[in-house]
């Protein structure tokens, strides 16, 4: 039984190299201002953010850099279209 702690001990480190990784790569392959936008949108919805980051990381590697621009075009992709309706009494 001594053999579990040392295999999530493994799995543990694992996920932390991949987050290391994550990072490395949208620091690279992300300009200071899309970064920072990222940044505003994962303080106010983690869930975008996580989604937005798994497709910027899918440009890096094709070796695209992620710009403001492209970055607003994927969130707007992203979130929800919300329907305003006004009636007039």
């Amino acid at each position: 039984m001594s053999g579990a702690p040392t295999q999530n001990g493994s799995q543990e480190e694992q996920y932390r190299q991949l987050l290391l990784l994550k990072k490395r790569m949208l620091r690279q392959g992300v300009t200071s201002d899309a970064r920072e936008r990222l940044g505003r949108v994962r303080s106010a919805n983690p869930q975008l953010a996580e989604q937005a980051e798994s497709i910027c990381l899918q440009l890096i590697q094709q070796g695209q850099t992620v710009n403001d621009e492209i970055l607003k075009r994927i969130l707007m992709k992203l979130s929800p279209k919300k329907e305003i309706k006004i009636t007039r009494r």
